[in-house]
């Protein structure tokens, strides 16, 4: 559905990336990895780490580059998966984006999570993944985050060895 009399700041759709990290914690309990925004378009909102996918950009790189950037985690390009797209028309800030979501089972949880761009994000936290619909209110999220928790989407497993779609 399009609506004439919507007006944007971009002429064409944009592309964006989310990463979802996904940790289990000491309860076996699936958390991932949220930033509340600030001083951009949905401040104040909750959101994955991610970004602007760059011109010959592959989706991993995209997605290890902006954790690179945004909390100083790194993570083998090859182990991100393909997780779900989203089509994110943003009427009140003027913006249209397709997501595309990727995830990442960081199994060792050793690295620790440093926020790298204070200026754009309040915070880092580990959720717990199963309770964000519950805890989180639909106006606190990120469009393209609450996109993908409203279609009920599930992580999948670690083990799970299904070919990468994403170029």
């Amino acid at each position: 559905m399009t609506d004439s009399k919507l007006e944007f700041k971009q002429e064409h759709v944009k592309v964006g990336v989310g990463a979802l990290v996904f940790r289990k914690d000491e309860d076996g309990k699936l958390r991932v990895l949220l930033g509340q925004r600030k001083g951009s378009h949905g401040a104040g909102k909750y959101a994955l780490p991610g970004g602007h996918l760059e011109l010959g950009e592959s989706w991993q790189d995209c997605a290890s580059r902006e954790l690179d950037e945004e909390c100083n985690l790194k993570f083998e390009k090859s182990k991100w998966k393909f997780a779900f797209v989203s089509n994110d028309v943003m009427p009140e800030d003027q913006r249209h984006y397709i997501t595309i979501f990727v995830q990442y089972f960081d199994e060792d949880a050793k690295q620790e999570v440093k926020n790298m761009e204070p200026n754009k994000c309040e915070k880092w936290e580990w959720r717990v993944y199963e309770d964000l619909k519950d805890s989180l209110k639909p106006e606190s999220l990120f469009v393209p985050l609450k996109h993908l928790i409203d279609s009920n989407f599930t992580p999948l497993a670690p083990a799970d060895d299904r070919a990468f779609m994403g170029v």
